[in-house]
């Protein structure tokens, strides 16, 4: 499968969010780079439901 570098990029922040996610749902303390992701994954499911 060919991914273009910006769909590479969805599917990476998106995979850091989901482990975000996990983390944040065992009690832990997410590092920038979770919260960043977990943050961002959020605005980007909101545009795309439209809000």
């Amino acid at each position: 499968m060919e991914l273009t570098p910006r769909e590479k990029d969805k599917l990476l922040l998106f995979t850091a969010a989901l482990v975000a996610e996990r983390r944040k749902a065992r009690g832990l303390k997410l590092n920038y780079p979770e919260a960043v992701a977990l943050i961002s994954a959020a605005i980007l499911e909101g545009a795309r439901d439209g809000r």
